[in-house]
């Protein structure tokens, strides 16, 4: 199916997007991709976005589904820090031997 905004041209053929500009190709991969392009492309332009509006919808359906499914994360637990011992600095001196 061919979808046709000013000088751009979206060609969804099975599960490959082609995206043309001018009769130039732009862009050619999967077909979701090729939307997001489209719409990129096209300056996120309120038609383009209606052409695929049932597509968007469902998309957002999906990430609303996933995000309900993920488990809340419980509060992070507050520790204490272990309170540092102050470090012992030896000097050269004391390395040397007295005899």
């Amino acid at each position: 199916m061919k979808y046709v905004y000013k000088n751009l041209v979206y060609d969804n053929r099975d599960s490959k997007g082609l995206l043309y500009r001018d009769g130039k190709l732009l862009f050619m991969g999967n077909t979701w991709s090729g939307i997001m392009q489209f719409i990129s492309y096209s300056g996120n332009a309120e038609e383009v976005r209606e052409m695929f509006k049932s597509q968007l919808e469902q998309r957002e359906q999906i990430k609303f589904k996933a995000e309900s499914k993920k488990p809340k994360d419980p509060e992070p637990i507050k520790r204490e820090e272990p309170k540092k011992e102050p470090v012992l600095k030896r000097s050269r001196d004391a390395r040397k031997l007295v005899r």
